[in-house]
């Protein structure tokens, strides 16, 4: 099973699985017929995502994310085709529909629901969701409101790691760990070379940040190679960063130090394509956390290690 975006097809599956449950349980309401059957412009034009599960290549689940407020996105629109209940999709639409907001910056996600609705209730209690009260009713249907913060400006030493990951996350954080150069090309695209070297506070600037990473895949990569042979430590990083104060960046393009993260994040997905089924299930112990991190684990520590110098 992995998770694809969506595409104009699609737009049948959105508004099939959506109407199904709707229907099943409540009535359709003016909201719901507005954005199933116009996604394009009730959701994506606006800054939303829609995200969708395939399983045998076919399309079997969807969620969307749709922008309420600046930094705010309400979960929504998360359905499964009956027949393919059971399988873990629900909860795979979720996390995913999670680190897409991550990579788009929200730093707060909603949801209304009904309290019938316990599985899926019981999946957002999973993903860190937690009620709050509500307000005012969008939907008649909804009695029900919940929220997840998402971590902002947290000391990357100071980050706790709950890994309860499956190898079903696998293509999520493959994606996360390919989309990464784009997100800092566009984030960086335009800016002036005083922007681009300004130490705030006497911190990084953001050539620094960005050529840490580039300094940092080659660690990545060994320790992955360390996984897969079981071996009996991970090897440790350089918690003074040495490195990166040397290196020099500010004096290079950005240009130039884009292209070498790229190159060598490239050799990173090279290598974790080539790993099997077996590879996964080893785990050795990381020198700072103190716990054991498997392939998928690292994946995710390495994906939230991008975002946290994006």
């Amino acid at each position: 099973m992995k998770i694809v975006a969506y595409k104009p097809e699609y737009q049948k599956y959105f508004e099939q699985f959506n109407r199904a449950w709707i229907e099943k349980y409540f009535e359709m309401e003016p909201l719901d017929e507005l954005m199933l059957r116009n996604p394009d412009e009730e959701i994506l034009k606006k800054g939303g995502r829609i995200l969708f599960a395939e399983h045998q290549e076919q399309i079997i689940g969807t969620v969307a994310l749709v922008p309420v407020d600046k930094g705010v996105y309400e979960l929504a629109k998360m359905a499964v085709d009956e027949r393919f209940r059971g399988l873990g999709a629900g909860k795979l639409l979720c996390k995913a529909a999670i680190e897409e907001a991550k990579s788009i910056g929200a730093l707060k996600l909603v949801l209304v629901t009904n309290s019938k609705l316990k599985n899926a209730i019981g999946i957002y209690h999973q993903m860190g969701f937690e009620d709050v009260p509500i307000n005012e009713r969008v939907y008649s249907r909804a009695d029900t409101k919940m929220e997840l913060l998402l971590p902002q400006d947290i000391k990357w030493f100071d980050r706790k790691f709950d890994f309860d990951l499956t190898d079903q996350d696998f293509p999520i954080l493959l994606e996360r760990l390919i989309a990464v150069i784009a997100r800092f090309e566009e984030t960086t695209r335009g800016l002036t070379e005083g922007e681009l070297i300004h130490k705030p506070q006497n911190k990084w600037s953001i050539k620094e940040n960005l050529g840490h990473l580039g300094l940092l895949e080659p660690l990545w990569q060994k320790r992955f190679q360390e996984i897969k042979n079981n071996e009996v430590a991970m090897s440790p990083a350089d918690l003074n960063n040495t490195a990166t104060y040397r290196a020099h960046f500010n004096e290079r393009t950005r240009k130039e130090i884009l292209e070498d993260f790229e190159r060598k994040r490239q050799q990173t997905l090279t290598l974790l394509k080539s790993f099997g089924g077996d590879d996964f299930r080893n785990h050795i112990i990381h020198p700072r956390l103190k716990q054991p991190m498997r392939i998928i684990d690292l994946m995710y520590f390495v994906a939230e290690h991008d975002d946290h110098h994006l």
